[in-house]
């Protein structure tokens, strides 16, 4: 029996030993928080504001530093947003940046280190591994300084030069390495940008490597010496709101605050202390305590225990025990008594506070003291601790509610803006018998598109369409479609957001299509509507219905909104209202991260500018390319195998001559004047193909058919149309061969 209790209480005591302190919940709740779009890494995608269906999250920032490029993140970075802010306001003071990193400094300052950085308790959890470590010495303490010479270069002066190049970000930062880059190349559905890595991206895994294993060995090694955030943040230590704070009537400088930090203080509370409030416990007077809110004071015991290393780095302490002295508090501060300090092993002693023997409230007041005794009601001091307790139980629970809150919003959102849209393949299928069209005519998909979504100067008419689904076994469905035909004329004619609709029958064996055309004449509205009333296709081995396409799960009516561009925008299992509706077109429309393009379709009429090169024009219009043979590549100076094959574009220009148009577009994200300087440097401003600016990515989002890979290389026929599209390096083997067959095929149609 005795072997079962002791089990227990060994279980017990383990458990009460390594249950996590408040501090640590704190941060995995942070990093929890401001990551919580976890299925963002089953997706492959990050979370955007480009989607119109979610809350514009991204344009906060969060207060830590977090990548805005992690999968998971929900805010963005204010380092990084403060790079962008500073390359692209030219003479305008970014004042949102600078106004939310001011009051992350004045409300918490340092304490976002210690408790909120989600890249602050990743080092935390390294440093756990158990290992030798290297203590903080005076050479430490100079590398603290690293910090704040790469705040003023990278993260200030280098996007202020270069404009738009974010210099920490691109060049150093590792939270963005193992948030952004490998965080996103974890997934297959990335797989084709492994082709695209080259010396930048090794540069910085070595870097984020390194900085890994330093922080096993040393403490918070990226947040001491290299974080620029933790730098402007230590500008806010003394005059923050929370944080720890120095009585220094109390204090007897015995150093012991200092010798236990493991950051490079040189006092309570200065630059580079983190506020995580570990000094608070071992401060004998306890002149060490948290300023602004108490919620996150842990209760301290009456008496310190010092271990005879702690002595032995605190001279000041040494010095009074050696005397024979023990610390006791005496109306709010520390004397020396000469009472022997009590031995609780050969290398630990306790410095334990004395009780006065007389009661307080009994005591007189004295002219060396000038106190007043005051008698506190045991009864107000347990309202107090009831008030605390109440507090502290709000303050959980609302923040847990928050967390289930954002993680059930932010993991059942819809796919993420970016994946392109998915675009509707094309499909024919019978017609029932209405005012516009005969019972079993045939109706081809793309071809409706071709007819009601005509190009005008190289864009498609700027329409939604409406697929409706429903069945003739559903009653409210049959009611819908009655009065979405009743409004139709308003729908389809709508000044800015119009749109068309398309009633699909769903795929049901039990159901033929001789019942669904008498349901169809039972009703004139749906006949004279103008809405075409088709039947959905059947599923085959090759693909799945149309219903199923679409987003469609049992419930009818189903309304799937696609763009001008065939793409899926939105699928809603609702009877939506006209204005609900509207929103919906209007969300769909607005949406530029749907409108990819794709083989077969038509180019729409871009104009760039161009770099300085043997073409003269200073910008470049796509109708130049009409009539010829237009052969676009994307690329950028730090992407090795886009580099590499752009020779071979130069040569296919040469062999072909005028009758192909060769441009190709760089990614411009601020490095305009560093690409010039490359294409310069590598006597390329000679050559006869041009090189143009692709600002902000805008004609790359729309033409790539890739989720973000580098090089691209899309080939435009002569009257416009789409006839080829690649990803990744064409110049040697197989690509080689599709390129040049599809040039030559295009070649033989013109002669």
């Amino acid at each position: 029996m005795d072997k079962i209790k002791n089990f227990f209480k060994s279980v017990g005591n383990w458990f009460r030993t390594h249950v996590p302190t408040r501090r640590r919940i704190i941060q995995l709740y942070a990093a929890l928080l401001t990551n919580a779009k976890l299925t963002g890494y089953s997706e492959g995608f990050i979370y955007q504001n480009t989607d119109k269906i979610t809350a514009y999250t991204k344009n906060i920032c969060t207060p830590g530093l977090n990548c805005y490029s992690c999968p998971g993140a929900v805010a963005a970075c204010p380092l990084g947003s403060l790079q962008n802010s500073l390359g692209s306001s030219n003479t305008t003071t970014p004042f949102y940046i600078l106004g939310t990193l001011a009051l992350f400094g004045l409300l918490l300052a340092r304490t976002i280190c210690g408790f909120l950085c989600p890249f602050g308790f990743f080092q935390d959890m390294l440093y756990k591994v158990k290992t030798p470590k290297v203590k903080k010495s005076a050479y430490t303490r100079v590398l603290s300084y690293l910090k704040y010479v790469l705040l003023i270069t990278l993260v200030i002066a280098v996007p202020l030069i270069y404009h738009n190049v974010p210099g920490f970000c691109k060049y150093i930062c590792p939270a963005g390495t193992f948030g952004g880059g490998v965080g996103l190349l974890q997934n297959s559905v990335n797989a084709e940008k492994y082709g695209m890595l080259g010396y930048l991206f090794t540069w910085k895994f070595v870097l984020m490597v390194i900085c890994i294993v330093a922080c096993i060995f040393i403490y918070r090694a990226f947040c001491r010496f290299i974080c620029p955030l933790g730098a402007i943040y230590g500008f806010f230590n003394k005059i923050s709101l929370l944080g720890v704070k120095l009585e220094k009537s109390k204090c007897i400088d015995c150093g012991m605050c200092i010798s236990k930090c493991k950051m490079d203080i040189k006092h309570v509370g200065d630059h580079e202390c983190i506020n995580c409030g570990e000094c608070i416990s071992v401060c004998p007077t306890k002149a060490i305590s948290w300023k602004g809110s108490k919620l996150f004071v842990e209760p301290t015991a009456a008496a310190v225990t010092v271990s005879a290393a702690d002595v032995a780095e605190a001279p000041a302490l040494n010095t009074i025990l050696a005397s024979g002295t023990t610390l006791q508090a005496t109306g709010g501060s520390a004397v020396a008594t000469d009472a022997e300090p009590k031995a609780q092993s050969n290398d630990t002693v306790i410095v334990e506070p004395k009780i006065a023997e007389t009661p307080v409230e009994e005591r007189t007041p004295t002219e060396e003291t000038c106190e007043t005794p005051v008698k506190k009601p045991k009864k107000a001091m347990s309202k107090r601790k009831k008030t605390r307790l109440i507090l502290e139980i709000v303050a959980w629970s609302l923040a847990g509610i928050l967390m289930i809150g954002a993680l059930v919003y932010y993991n059942t959102l819809p796919p993420m803006a970016g994946t392109g849209g998915k675009k509707i393949e094309n499909f024919k299928a019978a017609t029932y018998q209405t005012a516009d069209y005969d019972a079993g005519e045939e109706f081809d998909f793309y071809e409706y598109y071709s007819e009601n979504y005509g190009y005008d100067n190289y864009l498609p008419d700027h329409k939604a369409l409406i697929l409706v689904f429903w069945s003739i076994k559903n009653e409210t469905s049959k009611q819908y479609l009655t009065q979405l035909s009743e409004m139709y004329a308003d729908i389809q004619t709508e000044e800015n957001y119009p749109a068309n609709i398309i009633a699909v029958h769903i795929s049901d064996a039990r159901i033929t299509s001789e019942e669904v055309q008498d349901v169809i004449d039972e009703n004139e509205v749906w006949k004279n509507s103008g809405i075409p009333f088709i039947q959905d296709i059947e599923k085959t081995d090759e693909r799945s219905t149309l219903y199923v396409e679409c987003g469609g799960s049992g419930a009818y009516p189903t309304l799937a909104f696609l763009n001008e561009h065939i793409r899926l925008h939105s699928t809603h299992t609702d009877t939506m209202t006209k204005e609900s509706i509207s929103d919906a077109v209007k969300a769909c429309l607005d949406d530029t991260s749907y409108t990819k393009f794709d083989k077969g379709d038509k180019i729409f009429d871009f104009t760039v500018d161009t770099f300085e090169s043997s073409y003269k024009d200073g910008t470049f219009s796509a109708k130049s390319g009409e009539g010829k043979i237009f052969v676009i590549n994307f690329w950028y100076t730090s992407c090795g195998p886009c580099v590499a094959e752009l020779p071979f574009f130069e040569d296919l220009y040469k062999e072909y001559g005028d009758k192909v148009v060769m441009i190709a577009l760089h990614s411009w994200n601020g490095e305009q004047i560093i690409a010039q300087n490359f294409i310069n440097n590598k006597g390329w401003s000679d050559w006869n193909m041009i090189f143009g600016v692709d600002k902000n990515d805008s004609i790359y989002r729309k033409l790539a058919i890739s989720n973000g890979a580098y090089p691209e290389t899309i080939v435009v026929d002569a009257n416009g149309y789409i006839v080829f599209a690649a990803s990744g390096a064409v110049q040697n083997g197989e690509g080689v061969r599709l390129l040049q067959d599809a040039i030559e095929a295009e070649l033989a149609k013109m002669n």
